[in-house]
């Protein structure tokens, strides 16, 4: 797939919300609300499995 037809795509589901979802959304900033360090934890170490299994899939060119 092209680059351009990725970023179409990707620009045409972002649209598929409404002005009032995304302010919904970002008012959660302004929560005080403090996330389980170990929740965070787990997210950390999941995250970097995912990023680490990708690099292997596709390895960088050059």
């Amino acid at each position: 797939m092209k680059g351009d037809e990725k970023t179409g795509r990707a620009e045409s589901e972002a649209m598929e919300f409404s002005v009032e979802e995304l302010r919904e959304f970002l008012e959660g900033d302004l929560l005080s609300v403090r996330a389980d360090p170990e929740f965070k934890e787990r997210l950390r170490r999941k995250l970097w499995e995912l990023v680490q299994a990708r690099n292997l899939r596709n390895p960088a060119k050059g």
